[in-house]
C-alpha cells in the first residue's frame, strides 16, 4: 500500500514538471516565432514619374516616403518641394514622383510692347507658346492656349497639362494620344496645330 502511494505522488510530482515547463516555453517559444515572423514583414510600393526607373521598392513596415526615395534615382527634374518625405507608406501604394513646370521666358523681350503687360493670374495659362508657323507649343501652353485646339475643350486642356506635369514633356506632337481622352480621331483635327519645338 504504501509502495502504491509512493507511486501515487510520484506520478503527481511529474504531471506537475510537465505542467510547469509547458508553461514556462511554450509562450516563450511562441513569442521567439512571432518575432521571427514580424521581422520578415514588409512592404511594397510603387514608384513612378521622375525616377530614372520605375518599379517596385521593397521597404520596412513602418518607412517613410524618404526611405522610399533613398531606394531610387530621381532625375534632375524631379519636383520633392510638393511631396512629404515623413509621408508613412502603406503596402501596394503607388507614389508618382512629379516634374518640376518649367516655363521659358519670352526670348522677344516685353520692351518692344509700350502697352502694359497684364497681370498674370496663373503662370500656367499665360505662356506665350505659339511659334512663327502659329502652331501651339504643347510643352508650354497653358490652359487658354490648349482650349484653342481642334477637339479640345477646358476639361481635355487641364488633362493634358496633368499628364505633362507626372511625365514629363512629350517628345513628340503624336505623344498626345497616350492622354487619356485623345484618341486617333481627336489627335487628327489637331495635328496640324500642335507642336513640341520652341
Amino acid at each position: 500500500m504504501e509502495r502504491k502511494l509512493r507511486y501515487a505522488w510520484w506520478g503527481v510530482l511529474v504531471g506537475l514538471v510537465i505542467v510547469a515547463i509547458w508553461k514556462l516555453f511554450l509562450p516563450h517559444g511562441s513569442e521567439t516565432y512571432l518575432q521571427k515572423a514580424d521581422t520578415r514583414r514588409e512592404i511594397i510600393v510603387y514608384i513612378a514619374g521622375a525616377v530614372e526607373k520605375p518599379g517596385l521598392v521593397h521597404l520596412e513596415p513602418d518607412a517613410r516616403l524618404d526611405d522610399a526615395l533613398k531606394q531610387v534615382s530621381l532625375l534632375p527634374e524631379a519636383n520633392l518641394e510638393s511631396m512629404n518625405p515623413a509621408e508613412k507608406l502603406k503596402d501596394g501604394q503607388k507614389v508618382t514622383v512629379p516634374f518640376k513646370v518649367v516655363i521659358p521666358q519670352d526670348s522677344a523681350g516685353l520692351t518692344t510692347s509700350s502697352a502694359p503687360a497684364a497681370p498674370a493670374a496663373n503662370p500656367l495659362q499665360t505662356v506665350v507658346s505659339s511659334t512663327s508657323e502659329g502652331k501651339i507649343n504643347i510643352n508650354t501652353a497653358g490652359a487658354a492656349e490648349l482650349d484653342k485646339l481642334s477637339g479640345v475643350g477646358p476639361a481635355l486642356a487641364e488633362r493634358i497639362i496633368q499628364y505633362r506635369t507626372e511625365h514629363g514633356p512629350f517628345a513628340r506632337p503624336e505623344d498626345l494620344e497616350n492622354v487619356s481622352g485623345i484618341g486617333p480621331k481627336t489627335y487628327e483635327k489637331m495635328a496640324s496645330q500642335v507642336t513640341v519645338g520652341p
